[in-house]
């Protein structure tokens, strides 16, 4: 075998051998490519978004509506999700909204929020804002809002406060005949009680806006005050040694008339009918008549049934059978008993 015939079965043997030991890699990946370019073409999903003018579809693999928004020319910064529809195992339809911008007035200064929520419970969780259970929020925090709107949230504190207040005592009457009509005793001092009230303040941002009584706890009773009304009747010593009950007594002064006729009264004048003011003692009134001492001199016995053109205020005029009798009693001052 020549020269040249050996080099010709050598490179025959080497290229089938090259050739044999190579084939496995060079198959395995054409396997390969062939399978994972479907793997990564199932993992690919496309998102439909429109705010309802314009609409754009973004394709992501294995990502979420949120990613999808951001990589669009919509923009997570200025729009927001208003809700995901799936349309397939692989195409989901987004409807977005452009947000806007929402005040919120609350402990003293405004805060801003960007957002595209509408409902103001939501709004405020997402500016930060934190609610105690008794604050006060203006829109209400189910409320839904669609524009640029100033939310207010008032803060609401309560206080409790205690304090001691008195119970006033009553004024209880009784009548009693140890004491004479118009005269009145205190047969026991009334004493205050005592009692705890509890009052709730409740402020609004710090101001006052009511207060108001939660409870109240007697602590001391109160003691009544008794007071004691006499029912006797006041006497006056007659002439004959005897006691007479009056209702009032007056200082008067007394002149003396005689003649007989009629009174104004109709009656036949006489001793014991006297004339007087009816403005002051009226007609038809029981009296018994004497000196301021009561024993100088007595008329006694009389009844208020004449007046007298002279006669005004404190006076009476007696009547006297003669008169004589008239000149000698003159003009005197006198008491004048109302009896009862």
């Amino acid at each position: 075998m020549n020269l040249f015939a050996s080099m010709r079965i050598f490179h025959h043997d080497f290229t089938r051998e090259y050739i044999r030991h190579r084939a496995m890699p060079l198959a395995a990946l054409v396997l390969t490519t062939s399978v994972t370019v479907p793997v990564l073409a199932a993992g690919v999903d496309t998102y439909e978004l429109s705010d309802g003018v314009t609409t754009e579809r973004v394709s992501l693999y294995q990502e979420d509506a949120e990613t999808a928004l951001a990589r669009s020319t919509f923009g997570d910064e200025d729009y927001a999700i208003v809700s995901v529809r799936t349309d397939g195992e692989d195409f989901y339809s987004v409807t977005v909204k452009q947000k806007y911008d929402v005040t919120i007035a609350v402990d003293g200064t405004t805060v801003t929020c960007h957002t595209g929520d509408s409902q103001v419970s939501n709004i405020l969780r997402q500016a930060g804002v934190s609610l105690g259970d008794e604050d006060l929020v203006e829109p209400s925090l189910d409320t839904k809002i669609t524009e640029p709107t100033q939310i207010k949230v008032v803060r609401v504190t309560k206080k409790e406060k205690t304090e001691t207040q008195a119970i006033p005592f009553t004024t209880e009457t009784r009548a009693t005949d140890e004491l004479y009509t118009g005269d009145t005793r205190v047969a026991q001092q009334g004493v205050n009680g005592s009692k705890e009230i509890t009052l709730e303040y409740t402020y609004h941002d710090g101001v006052q806006v009511s207060c108001t009584q939660t409870n109240e706890e007697v602590v001391t009773e109160p003691i009544a005050q008794i007071v004691e009304t006499g029912t006797k009747q006041p006497t006056v010593a007659t002439s004959g040694g005897g006691a007479v009950a009056y209702s009032r007594v007056l200082t008067v002064e007394a002149t003396a008339y005689s003649g007989g006729g009629l009174t104004a009264s109709g009656t036949q004048a006489r001793v014991g009918a006297i004339a007087v003011d009816p403005r002051v003692i009226p007609l038809g009134s029981r009296l018994y008549i004497t000196s301021q001492d009561g024993s100088s001199w007595v008329y006694g016995y009389a009844v208020a049934e004449d007046t007298g053109g002279a006669i005004k205020g404190n006076r009476i005029d007696l009547y006297f059978n003669s008169e004589a009798q008239c000149s000698s009693f003159g003009r005197r001052s006198a008491k004048v008993y109302i009896l009862s």
